[in-house]
């Protein structure tokens, strides 16, 4: 070679030349320092992961010449002097080449759990890139997986009223279940045996009657698991608790009758005494008394006798069926129904008061009723007079009722017949007095105080009726309306509130087939069908994650 440069090439040339080739041989095959050969890095901003509970879904910009990708998450710090697999919580993904092309699925993660990652492509022929690392505004950032929810829901056979029964996947794993109260405090943090943990179940003791706990469970620090659960009430007070026997079928005037004696032994005072009667859960009962030639009467309460029918836990709250009406004529300290479904069976009312009383406080909670054909809360019209000093209703549900007349229907005008108070709050009324009257109705006769709160109302009030009719008078004190929700009416009359004083309402919103004129109530320009997930079918839920602080509070969409 050196020879032949010599023979044909002149001296400068031959230096020229002798400087290229030596060039060039430096970047031959096999003269190469193949740590400088490597493969392109993968660009952080085109790495992006859509996350689940416990899988994920990895996504960047593949590389020209990689044969496969390695992927490193942890929940600990990953930096470029971290081997790989070098935290105490790395899950390295890869290594076996099989990752050879985006996206790729990450899988047995853990929910609610903020994880790093860091990728690079692979080559056995060329030398390794950077690493690439996930970010958020060009900064190191983590991904965080969905809570998991491994809980099965709580049934109503699961509330007791100190208790709540759990149940989850038993093949998952799990260390402990922690609850806290509606205000977030830790009241338990329970340690699960291997037993709870094979049996996928666990009853939590110890709970406070009619409240709310949020429940999780976890492995670790991960959750796996969000339950909102709610004691069942305690069996309210009394001066004599009665536990209906499981083969009774009828509650009725006799057998109200019955009680007298034992529980004015027990109060010591025929004038003013209590009872409570335990409903077994999921029983259907009929409600009516009966005459003397058998045929059916309303149901009596005994004067001074202050009553409470009362579903009891352990399953659906228990049937009342009204083949006639409640009389609560006398004198009676209150008169309640708690924890219990209610359906007409030909009574058509539930109240229909025409004999004399004085009821200090008439109550309905935690109750379905529907199916009265006329009224749920009437006050006939005649001489004897009837006074019921507060009537309050709480987290009930009411529908397909009161055709004939208004929902409470004060008919005994001139203070004959009289509802001094009404307090209505955490309720849902759809399908009532769609061809009948008012929602409320007192004929020429003031009340004290009229509130409505929290409450729901759909296809309610048509028939070209007032919303409130007092028929020329109105309330003394407090007459509200606050964070209600008004939807869809049954046509489009815009009658409002008939009263001698205004309305107070505030914080309450109707949606735009809600044709009444509420003043004070904001528009939503959505109908119910675009508010409500499926209100024909009595599910009133908040559709699309969408949340709306009004209304019924049991239809809520949680934030997540």
């Amino acid at each position: 070679m050196k020879t032949m440069i010599k023979r044909f090439y002149a001296p400068a040339f031959v230096a020229a030349s002798l400087f290229a080739l030596t060039a060039c041989t430096d970047g031959n095959d096999w003269d190469v320092d193949k740590s400088h050969d490597r493969l392109f890095g993968i660009n952080s901003n085109n790495i992006s992961v859509e996350a689940e509970d416990v899988t994920a879904i990895l996504s960047f910009t593949g590389v020209p010449g990689a044969q496969y990708y390695i992927v490193e998450i942890s929940t600990d710090s990953l930096y470029d002097d971290i081997p790989l697999g070098g935290t105490a919580h790395s899950i390295v993904f890869g290594q076996d080449k099989s990752i050879t092309k985006p996206p790729f699925t990450l899988t047995d993660l853990a929910g609610d759990t903020n994880y790093f990652l860091r990728v690079k492509a692979q080559s056995d022929e060329k030398g390794d890139p950077h690493w690439a690392y996930y970010t958020k505004n060009t900064v190191v950032s983590t991904f965080k997986t969905k809570a998991e929810q491994i809980f099965n829901p709580i049934e109503s056979t699961d509330r007791g009223e100190d208790q709540i029964h759990v149940t989850w996947d038993a093949s998952k794993t799990v260390s402990n279940i922690i609850v806290k109260d509606a205000e977030g405090n830790e009241v338990q943090n329970i340690t699960l045996n291997d037993r709870d943990k094979a049996s996928g179940d666990y009853i939590i003791t110890g709970l406070a009657p009619s409240s709310t706990y949020v429940i999780t469970i976890n492995n670790g620090e991960a959750v796996r698991g969000t339950l909102i659960g709610t004691t069942t009430a305690a069996m309210p007070a009394a001066d004599f608790k009665y536990f209906l026997p499981e083969d009774v079928d009828c509650i009725s005037t006799e057998l109200i009758q019955g009680l007298v004696d034992e529980a004015v032994a027990a109060a010591g005072d025929e004038r003013n005494y209590s009872v409570t009667i335990g409903i077994p859960a999921g029983k259907t009962i009929d409600f009516h008394g009966t005459s003397e030639d058998g045929s059916n009467t309303n149901v009596r309460i005994p004067d001074g006798m202050s009553i409470t029918f009362f579903g009891l836990a352990g399953g659906d709250a228990p049937t009342l069926t009204f083949t006639k009406n409640l009389d609560i004529e006398g004198s009676h300290s209150y008169v309640a129904f708690e924890n219990v479904k209610v359906v007409e069976n030909g009574g058509q009312y539930f109240i229909n008061q025409g004999n004399s009383c004085s009821v200090n406080e008439f109550r309905v909670k935690d109750c379905e009723m529907s199916g009265f054909k006329n009224a749920f809360f009437r006050m006939q019209n005649g001489s004897n007079a009837k006074v019921v000093d507060k009537l309050i209703i709480s987290n009930s549900i009411f529908h397909d009722m009161c055709s004939g007349y208004s929902f409470i229907h004060v008919d005994a005008g001139s203070g004959v017949g009289v509802v001094k108070n009404i307090d209505i709050d955490g309720c849902t009324l759809y399908n009532v007095a769609v061809g009948g009257k008012m929602f409320i109705y007192s004929n020429k006769t003031e009340m004290d105080n009229l509130s409505v709160r929290n409450t729901t109302f759909y296809n309610c009030i048509g028939n070209n009726q007032y919303w409130v009719d007092f028929n020329g008078k109105g309330t003394t004190g407090t007459f509200e309306f606050v964070q209600c929700l008004f939807t869809k009416t049954p046509d489009e009359a815009t009658k409002n509130i008939r009263s001698a004083n205004d309305c107070d309402i505030r914080e309450s919103y109707y949606t735009n087939d809600f044709f009444k004129t509420l003043k004070g109530s904001n528009p939503l320009d959505i109908s119910s069908d675009e508010l409500f997930v499926d209100p024909a079918n009595a599910d009133f839920h908040f559709k699309g994650g969408r949340i709306l602080y009004c209304g019924d509070p049991r239809w809520y969409t949680a934030e997540e």
